[in-house]
């Protein structure tokens, strides 16, 4: 605990930054702020620290990636978005409570819905984003580095046998 004094000279006391703090502030150390031309919104702009962490995880992340990043960010926050239309469509329809994910026509015809597509396409992003970080399990399966046995002796290792001769 360490006292501060406020403006008007009365000290409180205040906790020290727990963990969770400290790495949050790691992290707005090392990620940049997000570019002013990549035109992002107040929910974006907190994903994209949310999903720089994870990138930063990586221990991969350079300057360029941040394109990646901003695709994350407003690929989810799209996701976030349409999922709510669509939950608040499903239970205003009284039928068959799926207005959000088909759309009805006049003649009775169905089709799936804007929202949905909108879903599936920024869900899909979303994954190749992942993939190109490896921030799934099997993403990470996918990028590590298998050990090539290729049964070849080492040239140094037999060198040295030979010295040792």
């Amino acid at each position: 605990m360490k006292v501060v004094h406020n403006s008007n000279g009365i000290k409180q006391h205040e906790e020290p930054p727990t963990s969770e703090e400290k790495a949050l502030y790691e992290i707005l150390e090392k990620l940049p702020q997000p570019r002013k031309y990549f035109n992002l919104n107040q929910d974006q702009k907190k994903l994209w620290y949310w999903f720089g962490s994870q990138f930063l995880s990586t221990k991969q992340f350079v300057e360029g990636d941040l394109v990646h990043l901003q695709n994350a960010a407003i690929s989810l926050d799209a996701r976030n978005k349409m999922i709510a239309v669509i939950n608040k469509l499903n239970a205003a329809d009284k039928i068959n409570g799926t207005a959000g994910w088909v759309q009805v026509f006049a003649n009775k015809t169905t089709n799936v819905s804007g929202y949905q597509t909108m879903y599936e396409k920024a869900t899909k992003q979303l994954n190749e984003v992942s993939a190109h970080f490896g921030l799934s399990f099997r993403d990470r399966k996918k990028l590590a580095m298998e050990s090539a046995e290729t049964g070849q002796l080492d040239l140094f290792e037999t060198f040295l046998q030979k010295q040792a001769l």
